[in-house]
């Protein structure tokens, strides 16, 4: 065995011998098979409904960073429901892409139908009020950068990559597509098997994906211009002079 498997196998024992935990799974990158020198080993453990509880921590083992989250089989099926709301499948991918590392009652073959389904439903309609907000929002964050760069304002550094995240954000939402975590968000958009690893669909929009790349690549004000123009474009268009948006207040 592997030395990071020797550590994974000491970490596990007593997880398996309590009576209420259902099964483990090894996720992220040592159940791809894309580990780095810094990656921990990452381990989802579901545990019986009788609990009343949920864990996630951190231990080194042998000198291995172990991360863990531990879930009842009910937290598992809210956390589908609450991550399709927020435009994510994270937990239905984590189920999906993992490697079981026991199983006693057979409820990961069980979860694993459900997060196919999740996998397959859609992501919520954008609603024509946020869609409004969202394209204001993007300009401000353009033209916060644009002033922050003309002052020689040390903040600009932030501010770019603030708008670029916002650039992303909202035009996924627009698009009914999943927000990618931006640790992963440069090699999902430029690596292709990394994205299938994943189980990423290929971004709708490859014009966009062209200009965030190039703009993570290239901090210049003039790229997050045009990746922040494109977007507006693409959600209906944006003039700042006369915009204005009227809603009623609950009283």
């Amino acid at each position: 065995m592997r030395p990071w498997e020797v550590a994974l196998g000491k970490f596990l024992t007593p997880w398996e011998e309590n009576e209420v935990v259902e099964a483990a799974i090894l996720t992220g990158s040592y159940a791809l098979g894309l580990q780095t020198p810094r990656s921990d080993v990452d381990v989802y453990i579901i545990l019986s409904d009788d609990v009343d509880w949920r864990e996630r921590g951190n231990v080194f083992v042998d000198g291995f960073l172990i991360e863990y989250f531990a879930n009842p089989v009910r937290a598992v099926r809210m956390y589908f429901e609450e991550e399709l709301a927020q435009n994510s499948r994270g937990t239905a991918r984590i189920i999906l892409t993992g490697k079981v590392l026991f199983d006693k009652t057979g409820i990961v073959e069980t979860l694993r139908a459900e997060a196919e389904e999740y996998m397959r439903k859609p992501f919520p309609k954008p609603d024509p009020l946020k869609v409004e907000l969202a394209k204001y929002f993007l300009w401000d964050a353009l033209d916060s950068l644009k002033d922050s760069e003309e002052r020689g304002d040390p903040s600009y550094s932030y501010l770019y990559h603030l708008a670029l995240r916002e650039a992303l954000e909202s035009y996924a939402r627009f698009l009914r597509v999943e927000v990618p975590p931006a640790s992963k968000v440069y090699r999902l958009f430029s690596d292709e098997a990394f994205r299938r690893a994943y189980l990423f669909p290929d971004f709708p929009d490859d014009e966009f994906v062209a200009l965030f790349l190039r703009a993570m690549e290239e901090v210049r004000t003039g790229n997050a211009e045009a990746l922040v123009n494109h977007v507006l474009e693409k959600m209906g268009g944006f003039r700042i002079d006369g915009w204005r948006l009227r809603t009623g207040v609950k009283v």
